[in-house]
């Protein structure tokens, strides 16, 4: 398959992670990118404040790079859906531009709340040859007090299905399911086994488990975004569980390179 060839890692937690993401062999796709500043006001010149907009895509062929387009790019190709969200940004940016914070007429200058970034880039990795793991990673300042950082990932098989972690896991061990990964973020925040997550920072003692995960030869892996299950400072947050402890948690014929 064409989405064997090249080398790229799957990226790891934004932030500090305490574990690193093995890298793993990716798709040789295409990439359409594409980058855009737009002036608040442009009779300004350079006092004017300004929108950075960066975006990166996949861009495959065939079946697969049909899939992504129906299913990732919301049913668009790259340069249409890049152009989409072009428009969405920029007309949300110039709905702030009557706003009455800017009603002295410049006289004080403009707040640097008024210079937006947004950056979206998506990446891909295949751990095994029926597997594909995409992530799409946005940064984005859109005034306020901070930006923010979130990601998603598809985990994609035989290029025509995406994947739940209901399809990987017997219903059976949910529940044990959910104790490995509550072990692992006390890991992550230096916490004493059995004790409550919220003693740590956590929003809650329990987290579930998420539908944001990932697959790398090593582990099956959960990703939480800043705000989802703590605050803001504690950033991105992922875990990678090693398939020696859920071997025998895994539904009959998952080819995930391990012998369930």
């Amino acid at each position: 398959m064409f989405w064997l060839l090249g080398l790229l890692g799957i990226p790891g937690c934004t932030g500090t992670p305490k574990s690193e993401v093995p890298p793993v062999k990716a798709p040789d796709f295409l990439s359409h990118t594409e980058h855009r500043v737009i002036s608040l006001y442009p009779d300004q010149g350079e006092r004017s404040p300004r929108m950075n907009l960066s975006i990166s895509l996949l861009e495959g062929s065939g079946s697969l790079g049909q899939f992504i387009q129906e299913r990732l790019y919301e049913g668009l190709s790259p340069q249409a859906y890049t152009g989409r969200l072009i428009s969405r940004y920029s007309d949300q940016y110039f709905a702030v531009k009557d706003s009455p914070i800017l009603l002295d007429e410049y006289g004080g200058g403009f707040p640097e709340s008024l210079n937006w970034e947004y950056t979206e880039t998506w990446e891909a990795g295949s751990p095994w040859p029926e597997v594909l793991v995409i992530s799409r990673n946005l940064e984005y300042y859109l005034g306020g007090a901070h930006g923010m950082r979130e990601k998603r990932y598809f985990v994609i098989f035989q290029g025509a299905q995406q994947w739940a972690v209901e399809d990987l896991i017997e219903p059976a061990s949910w529940p044990r399911l959910e104790g490995l990964i509550a072990a692992a973020l006390r890991v992550e925040a230096n916490l004493e086994p059995d004790t409550p997550l919220s003693q740590g920072g956590f929003f809650e003692d329990t987290v579930g488990v998420p539908d944001n995960f990932f697959l790398t030869p090593q582990g099956l892996g959960f990703h939480w975004d800043p705000y989802e299950i703590g605050p803001y400072v504690m950033g991105s947050l992922e875990v990678l569980l090693p398939y020696e402890q859920i071997q025998d948690m895994l539904k009959p014929g998952t080819p995930l390179g391990v012998d369930p």
